[in-house]
């Protein structure tokens, strides 16, 4: 028997990829994708961990 969820997950996932998909109606993959790494980058969790894998020789994060 299922209990009654008050977190869940894929619904938070579908609920993102909505809001992301709204952000970047109207434009290009190859806009969308840079809007989607600038955020990133400006992370503050995020940002120095993608820099550092970019950093590493032989990775491309992109």
């Amino acid at each position: 028997m299922m209990k009654n969820k008050k977190f869940d997950c894929v619904q938070m996932k579908w609920d993102i990829q909505q809001q992301i998909a709204e952000e970047s109606s109207g434009l290009s993959d190859a806009e969308a994708h840079k809007v989607q790494i600038d955020k990133v980058v400006q992370n503050p969790i995020l940002g120095p961990f993608y820099k550092k894998v970019r950093s590493v020789k032989g990775i491309s994060a992109k």
